[in-house]
C-alpha cells in the first residue's frame, strides 16, 4: 500500500481568491451557519512550517491574515506577488 504525503493532499496556492473559510450569514441566521470560501483578493501567501516538517500554504486576503497571525502563530507570512 503506497503512503500519501500530506503535500499529496494539498491544493496550490489560489492566486485569484482567498482561501479561508467564513462563517456565512449573520449571528440572527436560524440554526448553524455554513463556512464559505472568503471572497476576497488575496495579497499574502502563509505558509506553516514546524520543526523543519511543512504543513502546508494557502492565499489570504489582508483581514483573513490578521486572523491567521493569531491562530496559527507557526506561519510565516510572503506577500504574494501579483
Amino acid at each position: 500500500m503506497k503512503e500519501t504525503s500530506m503535500s499529496d493532499k494539498l491544493e496550490p496556492v489560489d492566486s485569484t481568491q482567498c482561501q479561508a473559510e467564513v462563517k456565512s450569514g449573520s449571528f440572527m441566521t436560524l440554526g448553524p451557519r455554513k463556512y464559505v470560501r472568503c471572497k476576497g483578493k488575496p495579497t499574502w501567501v502563509a505558509v506553516d512550517v514546524r520543526e523543519g516538517k511543512f504543513y502546508g500554504a494557502m492565499s489570504l486576503c489582508d483581514e483573513c491574515k490578521k486572523v491567521c497571525e493569531i491562530r496559527v502563530p507557526t506561519a510565516s507570512f510572503q506577500a504574494l506577488k501579483a
